[in-house]
């Protein structure tokens, strides 16, 4: 973390250095990042359509229920594996940020891939991909290493950079609402809470041929800004707000500063429009010290400031699990 700052806060720049900078301390905790092979399935007809199931030894249960986090990794609508490919990497990546949140807080923990660019992904895809993963989760108990006594789930999306922009698609546009009633009406399954790490809300800038510009086609009105202000057009609130789901954005320190932008005109929106139980419902926050690569390459180092952020995010989880639903 100490040597992030010099890398400057362009993306372009940052990625690789950023990897091989957090190399050597996953391969030092790779025993343990080990220790919780996953379960691999298919939530979906495409070959991109896979997730990762990593299961606690010893399951988190907070009024009787368990937690799942279900994570949608970054890489600019373009790249991106639930292990990455990267040869200095081990295959280490994202088991680390799963075995972390696993084996330290509990939560059996899901990590999807999702249709690429170079899948043919368009938006809504993203979206789609989202509520395809939400819909396995809700009716794979046994999948989820949870037994036929065991129904009961706290479900919790995670999602990075552009994985963040695809959870906010499922959870704003009116063609996931089916898949959102199925888990905000507490059968079984329940969304509790969304954590945004690193999302970008508004894409200004963007030319043609850019990645952002590509997937999403009018940049304006489907970044996840242009969703909001459409779904409030209707004046009839947001359903995951006025089920109790709350939501956490997470900035990083280092992230650049198109993207703090972004975050702040989102905040601006929701708090202009939402009105006061939608304020409520709205946690912002900063993970100190990261860049935009960082955090998910953090967890699992054994390292107290470097996992921060990952306590953090259990830390808003678990308080809302300590409220039963209504």
């Amino acid at each position: 973390m100490d040597s992030l700052p010099p890398l400057t806060t362009s993306l372009p720049s940052i990625i690789l250095p950023t990897f091989h900078l957090y190399a050597p301390h996953l391969h030092s905790a790779a025993p343990t990042i080990r220790s919780l092979p996953p379960k691999t399935s298919s939530y979906g007809p495409h070959p991109r359509q896979q997730l990762d199931v990593y299961t606690p030894p010893s399951p988190s249960m907070i009024n009787n229920r368990h937690a799942i986090l279900l994570i949608f990794y970054s890489g600019g609508f373009v790249n991106g594996s639930k292990t990455l490919p990267m040869p200095f990497l081990d295959g280490l990546v994202y088991a680390n940020v799963a075995s972390f949140f696993a084996l330290k807080c509990g939560y059996t923990v899901v990590v999807a891939d999702y249709r690429l660019l170079g899948d043919g992904a368009r938006f809504p895809s993203g979206g789609e991909d989202v509520a395809m993963a939400v819909e396995w989760v809700g009716r794979n108990k046994s999948g989820l290493g949870l037994g036929m006594g065991e129904s009961e789930v706290d479900l919790f999306l995670l999602g990075n950079s552009a994985g963040g922009v695809h959870v906010a698609t499922f959870l704003l546009r009116t063609e996931f609402e089916e898949t959102r009633r199925r888990v905000l009406e507490g059968e079984g399954t329940s969304l509790r809470g969304v954590v945004l790490l690193s999302a970008a809300f508004s894409f200004p800038g963007t030319s043609e041929g850019d990645p952002a510009t590509v997937y999403l086609g009018d940049v304006e009105q489907h970044a996840p800004s242009g969703l909001l202000k459409t779904a409030l057009q209707g004046g009839e609130g947001l359903d995951f707000v006025q089920a109790g789901v709350r939501l956490l954005v997470l900035t990083c320190e280092l992230d650049p500063e198109e993207l703090w932008q972004s975050r702040d005109e989102f905040i601006k929106v929701w708090t202009d429009q939402v009105g006061s139980s939608g304020r409520a419902a709205l946690a912002v926050d900063v993970v100190k010290g990261h860049n935009h690569i960082s955090p998910m390459l953090a967890l699992g180092t054994e390292t107290e400031k470097e996992e921060a952020w990952g306590y953090q995010v259990a830390s808003f989880c678990d308080n809302i699990r300590k409220y039963t639903l209504s």
